[in-house]
Formats: structure tokens, sequence, C-alpha cells
């Protein structure tokens, strides 16, 4: 993962060069653009003028009408695709122009090569039509990192356990079935925080409308349910599978967890982020975390990693910065080295990562290959 952030920071410049793109559709200034619901694609740009995207993936496999497949479905819904080719798999690569040169031509679609170092080389530059991707708004303003609110890992496993139980019952299992169960389950208090003690939740209207979002995005943007219906996906499966196995109180079932958040939820690439951040504007770090996270989010803003949030978001004190919970989160997961019993922030010096135990949930392997 961390091999295909650089990867893409190398292509960005490549883009705003005209190396790539023939056309000058990417010549201003590119952000981020959200790709955790569309598990093929691993980075997507948007340029701010032209408002062209691109979405670039890295090939998991050999096979050409699969490595085609997957750059039509990234072209119907972005302008334009990347596929991104370690050097090891050139002879892939060169095989792969060879025998779909014909259609390649025509499509909105470029390939590069890269090696270990990061360097970048283009194998074939392509051009934008006037057609664009009917399946994203050009507007369409969101993080690239999988959103979170508060649920925890036991309340995920209910989710996971209630979506099985439900399966197929009618269109919309989530909204018929499964969050009423789960919601009447929290006001009773028999769903569980993070330290398993009783969630304690008092009934409203606006609280159950609320909620509602709050349990069904993650479990969407990590590829654990179908978003139209709240089925559960193969991961979904998988990840029950281990919680039915180990317990949702397990090392096993939360690594896992951690796994598809840190990496299908590119919460690692934020944490990244973050990272890079500190280490470059060390003496802007401030004393409260609250300023910290306003600075942060200036930070992705100015380079383009950040969509644009609502004005009533700002002017209602709703959230004062894109990153709030997050930290929260990775507090939860064990990720952040605490000072004193749970302070993760440090004033002046910013969020310290425990990168052992990060390393150590990227190497789990609890649930097979998802």
């Amino acid at each position: 993962m961390i091999e295909k952030k650089e990867v893409a920071e190398a292509i960005k410049e490549l883009l705003l060069n005209g190396h790539i793109e023939k056309n000058g559709s990417f010549a201003t200034a590119l952000r981020r653009v959200a790709t955790w619901n569309i598990p093929w694609v691993d980075f997507a740009f948007q340029d701010i003028t032209s408002e062209k995207t691109v979405g670039c993936f890295f090939p998991s496999e050999a096979d050409e009408d699969v490595i085609k497949s997957n750059a039509v479905k990234v072209i119907s819904t972005f302008d334009s695709c990347i596929i991104c080719f370690h050097v090891s798999c050139f002879s892939t690569a060169y095989s792969f122009m060879q025998s779909e040169k014909a259609d390649l031509g025509k499509l909105p679609v470029g390939i590069i090569v890269y090696d270990d170092a990061h360097e970048v080389l283009v194998q074939k530059s392509f051009s934008i039509s006037k057609n664009e991707a009917f399946a994203r708004s050009k507007k369409e303003m969101k993080s690239y990192w999988c959103w979170w609110r508060d649920a925890s890992q036991y309340e995920v496993a209910t989710l996971l356990r209630l979506s099985k139980k439900y399966t197929g019952l009618s269109d919309d299992i989530y909204t018929d079935y499964v969050y009423p169960e789960f919601f009447d389950l929290m006001i009773s208090g028999k769903t569980k925080q993070w330290d398993g003690s009783p969630r304690r939740k008092s009934y409203s209207f606006a609280s159950y409308k609320s909620e509602k979002q709050n349990y069904k995005i993650p479990m969407c943007q990590l590829g654990l349910w179908y978003a139209d219906d709240g089925e559960l996906t193969l991961k979904g499966n998988s990840l029950l599978q281990v919680a039915e196995t180990y317990g949702d109180n397990s090392k096993d079932y939360l690594d896992c967890l951690s796994k598809i958040i840190l990496i299908d939820g590119k919460h690692l690439e934020l944490i990244k982020d973050l990272e890079e951040f500190q280490r470059n504007n060390r003496e802007l770090i401030p004393e409260t975390s609250t300023e910290f996270f306003v600075l942060f989010d200036e930070y992705m803003i100015n380079k383009n990693s950040v969509g644009t949030r609502k004005p009533t978001a700002i002017t209602t004190g709703a959230k004062k910065a894109y990153i709030r919970d997050e930290p929260k989160l990775w507090n939860k997961l064990g990720i952040i080295k605490l000072r004193g019993s749970n302070r993760y922030y440090i004033p002046f010096t910013g969020i310290e990562f425990d990168w052992n135990k990060i390393n150590e949930i990227l190497l789990t392997k609890a649930w097979g290959k998802i």
C-alpha cells in the first residue's frame, strides 16, 4: 500500500506535465477523489479546472481478460483509467498492449510501468473524449478514506450477523429488518461499545434517522455489505466467519477488521498523510488537538486531498475539521501510542503511531486472502 501511494504521486506529476494524457485535461491541480466503494480502483484524481477524473489500478493477476474488464469498469465510473504494472510484470504489460492494442487505442486508458524506487515509465498515453463517465458526478466531493463514527467491533459483528439472518427477505434488508432490530438492541442496552460495556442509547426520531446512516456507511464503504440491499459480500461473510470462529472480542477478529479499515478503508494512507504533515511542520504543531486538526485540515485542502466542505458544516460548527472521529477509531484499534491512560494527542508533538502494531495487523492472515 505504501508503494502504491508513492507511485500514485509520481503519476500525478506525469499527468500535470502532460506526459500521460495528451489533451491537457489534467493540467492545473489534482485532488484525490474517493475509491473506497470501488474495490478494483486503488487511486483516483480529479482536475480542479476541467473536472475530469482518472482512476488508477494495479492488476492483481496476469489474466488479460480480467485486466481489460477492470479497465472498462473504471472508465464507466471515471473519465479515464491508468493501469499500473510493476516492472516484474513487464512481459504481461507488453503482451496486454499487443493483444488489445486496437481496442485500447479507442479508449481513454493509459499504461505505466514502475519499479521498486517508484520510478514510472509511460508505456501508453491517452486522450479523453467528450463522452463523460455516467456513474460519477463531476462535482462529487468525497474524502478518499472510509467515513467512521462510533461503531465498535462488537456492533460490526452484530450487524454482520443480522445481515446474514435476513438475507433475501426483501429488496432492502437493512432498512426493513437489520436496522430496526439493531436499533432496538441499542436502546435496550444489548449492543456493546468498544470496551464491552452496553451501549446506552435513548430513543428519538432524530437519533433513529441519524444512526441509520452512521452504521450503514462504513459497512458499505469497506465492502462488507452491498450498498443497495445490505446483504453480505464475500468479504463481509469472511469477516463474520472470523468473529464466529474466534469470538467478536478476540484479537484475531479485531486484527482482521483493523486490516480492512487500514487497507480497504484507506486509513493507512490517511495516517501517512498525517505523519507527513507532522514531519514537515514541526514548528506549527499546537498545544491542543482541536487546533492541530484544523491545521491538518488546511494542509489536506492545500494538497487537494479532501473535497469541499458544505458551508453549513462550518457555519453551524458541526465539525471544525474533517478529521474528528478517525483518531478515536485508531485509538480503539490500538495503533496509537498513548500518553497516560487514554491521551493520544501530545501537545506540540502530535500523534505517535505504533508502527509495530500496524505492521502486525497488516500481516494478519486469519481469513484466507480476503
